[in-house]
């Protein structure tokens, strides 16, 4: 008998632990959302397991599922479906259609489309960068998906999203964001491939 309600109480609390963390990231996503259109200040490190392999830091624009990511290594373009890929030293720009998955890694406001759909969650508060904070993890319930990881710190204050992390494969990425400006006002162009300020870019389309 006390096996058995030792079983219930551990369901009840797992039940609760996936319940807040389900509330804490609606709250970051609502956050977001009143932002309207914002500009982000991050770093973007790529991990091969517990590995660093590369770490840059750049600047965002976003609105909705929009994107304009530049650093000193790469520029991206995503106008809500198409994806424009710029690595400056090679002289070219593909162009892909990404899915929701391949925009995690990138996007760390991705999380808003992904994580309402086959991921279970939990939370514990944490610290980072001397912020009191939540970490919400999600776990995919499909081994199949591409994304099965993610890390969600969360500021304890206003639910502002601090840092991303998205585990594929034994790959991660970890976006910390710095600084957020949000009711930016930018134009659909920002999140198109300008071709006339890269007219010897060959373009190569990918999808």
């Amino acid at each position: 008998m006390r096996k058995i309600l030792t079983a219930l109480l551990l369901l009840l609390s797992l039940g609760s632990m996936a319940q807040n963390a389900r509330q804490i990231l609606d709250a970051a996503a609502a956050k977001v959302k009143q932002m309207g259109d914002v500009k982000a200040s991050f770093t973007a490190t790529a991990f091969n397991g517990t590995t660093e392999q590369a770490s840059t830091k750049g600047t965002m624009l976003l609105q909705g599922k929009k994107m304009h990511l530049s650093t000193d290594d790469v520029k991206i373009w995503y106008n809500g479906k198409t994806q424009w890929s710029l690595i400056p030293e090679s002289g070219e720009v593909n162009v892909t259609t990404p899915t929701e998955p391949e925009m995690a890694s990138t996007n760390p406001y991705s999380f808003i489309n992904l994580y309402k759909k086959g991921y279970k969650m939990k939370v514990r508060t944490t610290k980072l960068r001397g912020k009191d904070t939540y970490e919400v993890h999600l776990v995919a319930r499909n081994d199949r998906n591409s994304v099965q990881e993610i890390y969600i710190d969360v500021a304890k204050n206003d639910y502002t999203p601090l840092c991303i992390r998205v585990r594929q494969d034994n790959n991660w990425n970890r976006i910390s964001i710095h600084s957020l400006h949000g009711n930016q006002h930018f134009t659909d162009t920002a999140f198109e491939f300008p071709k006339s300020e890269y007219p010897n870019v060959e373009i190569i389309d990918l999808r």
